[in-house]
């Protein structure tokens, strides 16, 4: 299980693709649809709608019914003693405490990055709205460069806390950035475009994955190293906008197919509830196992690591299956009340920016959550 084990350990960095991803979706909606006349109207909407209601029906529920099992007053409960104050997370600020070396509760960790993204986003549309492409291409690569000098910072003024450059807002800016840069490529003017070919966006996905490499042995791609905490995030970035690229660049090649399988469409469907609810069904499935006197991994029985990790993805996947079809997707057709011209999911290229060599920036419908 050792190789695997180590394998495991780099899954934390699959936030940094999530914020290049997100920065990529959203950016690219805001910039098809800011001439709309609603255009605050219908993105805040379409945002609140697919992002609010499991959310707050998640947060509600871990805030009340955990403390419920606890003994003692309600604020003396060990749930909200670790959680802190409630407005943490009903305000997205989730990220903010356990950046100073607050620990939340285990079933409320995956909060911080919804925190993250969503302060960005109730920021960026005003800039789209009202800087020039030149001007928010300028603000996105200051806030590249402005990263790790916000980590640096934090280096110096408390070395013995890495949280703070993995959890702190400014310290994470880059990676959205470098995402939002990437829709801002794709809907740039015909010379940038011509750039974006599949040999180009092979040599720079190449380029960071030989970075990527030669970096590792040094601690540089890890969150405990100076060297990691300041540049590893930002090289981590760099590769998965070159990756987003890369896939882009190929989107309805064979060499891509894979990614269009079918499990694979509904698993980024069902990928927020899945994302919020994924330790909720970790909790179920070691409480169901230990009734069952079945959690001692030493047993033969479905305890073993490998049967007890499948059987918990499983659940989640049940959890975040029944959280779409009884409770989101009901909530996501008023999304039709919120139509924005040009909005990416209709499925129109922005006028004028027809990708070079048949490139489809238009992200597949079945999964554009944002």
């Amino acid at each position: 299980m050792l190789p695997w084990a180590k394998l495991a350990e780099l899954g934390w960095r699959g936030l940094d693709l999530f914020f290049v991803t997100s920065g990529f979706l959203i950016a690219g909606i805001l910039l098809d649809t800011r001439g709309d006349p609603h255009f605050y109207r219908n993105f805040y909407a379409r945002r609140m709608l697919r992002i609010f209601p499991l959310y707050y029906l998640f947060v509600g529920v871990c805030l009340i019914a955990f403390p419920l099992t606890q003994s003692g007053s309600y604020f003396a409960t060990p749930f909200m003693r670790s959680a802190g104050s409630p407005l943490w997370y009903l305000f997205y600020l989730g990220n903010v405490p356990e950046a100073i070396g607050h620990e939340p509760p285990y079933v409320l960790g995956p909060i911080w990055s919804l925190a993250i993204e969503e302060q960005f986003y109730i920021v960026f549309p005003f800039l789209v709205a009202t800087l020039d492409r030149a001007k928010l291409q300028k603000l996105l690569l200051g806030l590249i460069i402005s990263a790790p000098l916000f980590r640096l910072m934090a280096l110096i003024l408390a070395p013995g806390n890495e949280r703070i450059q993995y959890l702190a807002t400014p310290c994470r800016m880059d990676c959205i950035a470098f995402g939002c840069l990437l829709a801002f490529l794709l809907r740039g003017t015909s010379t940038l475009r011509a750039r974006f070919t599949r040999r180009s966006t092979a040599w720079a996905l190449g380029l960071g994955l030989l970075a990527c490499a030669s970096a590792f042995p040094f601690g540089v791609l890890t969150r405990s190293t100076a060297c990691g905490r300041v540049v590893g995030y930002s090289l981590i970035a760099a590769t998965f906008a070159a990756l987003v690229a890369f896939v882009l660049a190929r989107r309805d090649a064979q060499s891509t197919a894979f990614l269009r399988w079918a499990p694979l469409r509904y698993a980024g469907k069902i990928s927020y509830g899945i994302y919020l609810l994924h330790r909720p069904a970790d909790v179920f499935v070691d409480k169901v196992l230990a009734r069952l006197d079945l959690l001692d991994a030493s047993t033969a029985g479905i305890a073993g690591s490998v049967g007890s990790i499948a059987l918990k993805f499983g659940v989640a996947i049940a959890f975040a299956s029944a959280s779409w079809y009884v409770f989101e997707k009901p909530l996501l057709r008023l999304k039709d009340r919120f139509h924005a011209t040009n909005h990416p999911a209709d499925g129109a290229l922005p006028a004028g920016a027809g990708p070079a060599r048949s490139v489809s920036i238009v992200p597949d419908r079945a999964i554009l959550s944002e």
